[in-house]
């Protein structure tokens, strides 16, 4: 399944979102997943696909198909990313003084690094095998805090 949030997404972190005179975020949310989706393909993805072929070899590359993820495990990235990058960016003022809106994009970035960081570390639940069911092999972290080499 295709990454996406919905404002009720958003309004578990930012309850009063559609207080500060914008009515949708629709753009900013389908935007966001879309690089959220990116930044897997960019991250996460070669560090999946090295073992399993040489990717530095042309013709056994694999190209990371985004319905495989479990969507679900994204929800909260995807949320800080809208929020960190597109949703308080619009709304900030960007004046010499650094208002609300920038202080929340500011931490909402943060939140989305350490949350790519934790989901990679605990395992990307990616099927590969397209069955509709993740086993352990199919969710194994890539990540083990060691010199890669």
């Amino acid at each position: 399944m295709a990454l996406s949030i919905t404002i009720s997404d958003i309004k578990r972190y930012e309850p009063n979102i559609l207080d500060y005179g914008v009515d949708s975020f629709e753009n900013e949310m389908s935007d966001a997943a879309e690089d959220v989706t990116r930044d897997i393909r960019i991250r996460w993805w070669p560090t999946q696909e090295t073992g399993r072929y040489d990717i530095s070899i042309i013709g056994q590359y694999v190209e990371m198909e985004a319905d495989k993820l479990t969507a679900t495990q994204w929800t909260r990235a995807v949320v800080y990313y809208a929020l960190g990058y597109y949703i308080f960016p619009k709304l900030s003022s960007f004046n010499s003084e650094a208002d609300i809106f920038e202080r929340k994009f500011d931490y909402y970035r943060k939140e989305y690094d350490r949350e790519f960081q934790h989901v990679t570390m605990d395992g990307v639940e990616y099927d590969r095998n397209n069955d509709g069911v993740i086993n352990a092999t199919e969710k194994e972290p890539t990540d083990y805090l060691r010199l890669k080499r």
